[in-house]
C-alpha cells in the first residue's frame, strides 16, 4: 500500500488506544499492509484498536476479513477493534454483511475514543470493588 493511504496515531490519556486511518480504495492489494501492521500493533500489547475509515470510499471482502480475524484475536486480549467514521457506500456493506453483529462501528472517531475510555473506567471501577482488591485498578 502506497504511504499515503495508511496513517497511525495514539489517543487516550495513557496513548493507550492505536488509530488506523485508511484512504481511498482499500482492496486485496493492500490487505497484506494492513495485516502486517494490525499484526504489529498486536505483537506490541496494543489491543485497543480503531480503524478510521472516513477517507476509505471502497473495503474489499478481503479486508473485512482482516478485520474479523484480527479482532478476534485482540479481543481474547481482552481488547477491542472498533470502525469509525464510515461512508456511506462502505457503511451499507457493513450493514449487508451484518457485521455490526460482531464488531463496533461509530460515527465520529471521538465517539470510538470514547467508548474505550467509558470501558476502561468500568473495568476499573469493577476490578476495585472485588475483595482484596487494590482500592484503585486503572488500566
Amino acid at each position: 500500500m502506497a504511504n499515503d493511504q495508511i496513517t497511525t496515531a495514539q489517543a487516550g490519556s495513557q496513548k493507550n488506544i492505536s488509530i488506523i486511518s485508511l484512504r481511498g480504495f482499500i482492496d486485496l492489494t493492500t490487505a497484506e499492509e494492513v495485516e502486517r501492521l494490525l499484526s504489529t500493533l498486536m505483537k506490541a500489547q496494543r489491543h485497543n484498536i480503531i480503524v478510521d475509515l472516513r477517507h476509505s470510499d471502497y473495503i474489499s471482502s478481503s479486508i473485512w476479513g482482516i478485520f474479523l480475524e484480527k479482532n478476534k484475536k485482540i479481543r481474547e486480549q481482552n481488547g477491542d477493534l472498533k470502525l469509525a467514521n464510515m461512508k456511506p457506500d462502505v457503511l451499507e456493506v457493513y450493514k449487508v454483511l451484518e457485521l455490526f453483529r460482531v464488531m463496533k462501528s461509530f460515527d465520529t472517531l471521538e465517539d470510538a475514543i470514547e467508548d474505550f475510555l467509558s470501558a476502561s473506567f468500568t473495568r476499573c471501577v469493577y476490578r476495585s470493588t472485588l475483595p482484596g482488591s487494590p482500592r484503585l485498578n486503572v488500566q
